[in-house]
């Protein structure tokens, strides 16, 4: 009889105090340049409104953003900001499943949930998702940013932002704004398909 020991990836994002002189690498632990991508600062919102103040700060200060997952799974180096004047976000403790609405088969979930998470909280009220990658560590902020999907012969619906209805969005903005902007885009509005697989270049997607 064997017995096999599985532990999900470390976290990415490594500071050598604290939060501040910070690496980040990705899941398989080496840029395909092998680059040792830097940042000053990393931060770990566990709100929407902290995730606001983190952006409307570093806007004001006009430093270079970028947005890191739990697992940092992307292999090319979109999560890498400005050396050490950059900031990286990460949405790991934006984790939270926020609603569940049976009769309109919809989730509200923050940025930061796994695929995992949502396929089990689902499958609780007899719902899925047609389509997925293959990962269950996948977060749904990354599968959106970078256009995940899985494969299907239908024309439409193996992308899983093909599936997505409403997001918010934290953007960088002027100060009449504060510095930064929560956007509010559904499907009715004409900036949804943009959101929907923006590689992190709009802003933080919170939910």
């Amino acid at each position: 009889m064997h017995g096999v020991i599985s532990t999900p990836p470390a976290d990415p994002i490594k500071c050598s105090s604290k939060n501040t002189n910070c690496t980040i690498t990705n899941a398989n632990g080496a840029f395909p340049d092998r680059s040792i991508c830097k940042a000053g600062e990393a931060m770990y919102p566990t709100s929407e409104t902290e995730l606001i103040s983190i952006v409307a700060l570093a806007s004001k200060n006009n430093r270079k953003m970028k947005v890191a997952t739990r697992f940092s799974h992307s292999i090319p180096k979109l999560a890498c900001p400005d050396g050490q004047n950059g900031l990286l976000i990460s949405t790991k403790n934006l984790n939270r499943v926020l609603k569940i609405d049976v009769e309109s088969m919809t989730m509200t979930v923050e940025s930061g949930v796994t695929l995992r998470q949502i396929i089990s909280e689902a499958a609780r009220f007899e719902m899925a998702l047609p389509y997925t990658p293959y990962w269950w560590g996948l977060t749904i902020g990354g599968l959106l940013g970078t256009g995940a999907h899985g494969s299907t012969l239908w024309p439409k619906g193996s992308a899983v932002h093909e599936h997505v209805i409403h997001i918010r969005i934290v953007s960088p903005a002027g100060p009449e704004d504060g510095y930064a902007k929560v956007r509010n885009l559904d499907e009715s509005h004409q900036d949804l398909n943009a959101a929907r697989v923006s590689l992190g270049v709009l802003g933080v997607i919170s939910q």
